[in-house]
């Protein structure tokens, strides 16, 4: 094993976790499934075949993040699995997801803390996705003792889920193996003060000498002035403007802002639209906004992907984005 390892921020690492997870699930569905039926016939009936392969993936998951209590120290771990929930926390499915693997973890860490008392750990995560998949159908697996149901599902099927859970162990411990895991930038909790969601406006031909400004709550106003006292007006050395900032960042979306700005900042950075354009980026948790030319702000998506790609070296990263910003 190398002493120098590529380093890697643990929301890069729970990200790329999530992503492999969901991928392998999709894939080995299929055959899991037939096995499945070929085993138990028409016994085995999925109440939701379209959410099976996700269900599936988010087991996985939850399976996976118990092993990252004993791989890392306590507050790393307590951050890695923030990650791993935010990463899942997605718009069509981010609450189902998020409450379906923190009640596996919950099941998972009783039936630990109760294996004195009959807990079954091993079978906990496996249980629960079999309810997940068979809903109302898990009835056909119940054992039966003296022509009466006990509630307790067949170990034989609990067994066959048990071994199929398993292929998905091990990412946790190839990523520590494989990686140095560091505490990113980006905090948990975005600190967004004084940014709201941008609303592109409506074009409207406004009359010459009307003024456009925004109040102290960040509504938009208008007024008509006579050409005489506008330039008087913005020619005083005290006179305040503020323009609208659109700003990108670790968020979904487009924010806005309004910024005070000097003459040479409005000449270098504000278009015809009197926008200008911001990047927001976090060090040690803490926002820092850089002002950037349009052109550039409209490819920091590409700019990103560069950044997050685990397979670049820092070297590699700033090249990379050297050459983007040539063409």
């Amino acid at each position: 094993m190398s002493l120098f390892k590529k380093k890697l921020t643990e929301q890069e690492a729970a990200s790329h976790f999530v992503l492999y997870i969901i991928k392998e699930a999709q894939d080995a569905w299929p055959t899991i499934h037939k096995s499945l039926l070929d085993s138990f016939k028409e016994k085995f009936v999925v109440e939701d075949e379209k959410m099976a392969a996700f269900d599936l993936a988010l087991a996985a998951i939850a399976q996976d993040l118990q092993a990252v209590k004993n791989l890392f120290p306590k507050d790393q771990a307590e951050r890695i699995e923030k990650w791993v929930l935010k990463c899942i926390d997605t718009e069509d499915y981010g609450e189902y997801a998020v409450d379906e693997v923190k009640k596996y973890g919950e099941k998972f860490q009783k039936d630990v803390q109760n294996i004195s008392t009959g807990g079954d750990p091993l079978s906990a995560i496996p249980a629960r996705l079999l309810q997940r998949w068979l809903g109302k159908n898990i009835q056909n697996f119940d054992v039966e003792m003296g022509g009466k149901k006990t509630g307790i599902i067949s170990p034989v099927l609990l067994m066959m889920i048990s071994s199929t859970l398993a292929a998905f162990l091990g990412s946790w411990k190839k990523l520590k193996d494989d990686f140095n895991l560091v505490e990113g930038d980006i905090p948990f909790d975005e600190n967004l003060k004084g940014l709201k969601d941008y609303t592109p406006e409506p074009v409207d031909n406004k009359p010459d000498g009307t003024i456009e400004y925004y109040d102290e709550n960040g509504n938009k106003k208008e007024k008509w002035l006579p050409p005489e006292q506008l330039k008087e007006l913005l020619n005083k050395g005290g006179a305040k403007r503020l323009y609208k900032v659109l700003v990108k960042g670790p968020w979904d979306g487009v924010k806005e802002t309004l910024w005070e700005l000097s003459d040479d900042t409005v000449a270098k950075f504000v278009d015809e639209k009197d926008y200008a354009y911001a990047i927001c980026a976090y060090e040690k948790g803490e926002p820092k906004y850089t002002l950037t030319k349009k052109k550039m702000w409209e490819r920091m998506d590409e700019v990103q992907a560069i950044i997050m790609n685990p397979n670049l070296s820092e070297e590699q990263r700033i090249e990379e984005i050297k050459n983007l910003t040539k063409n």
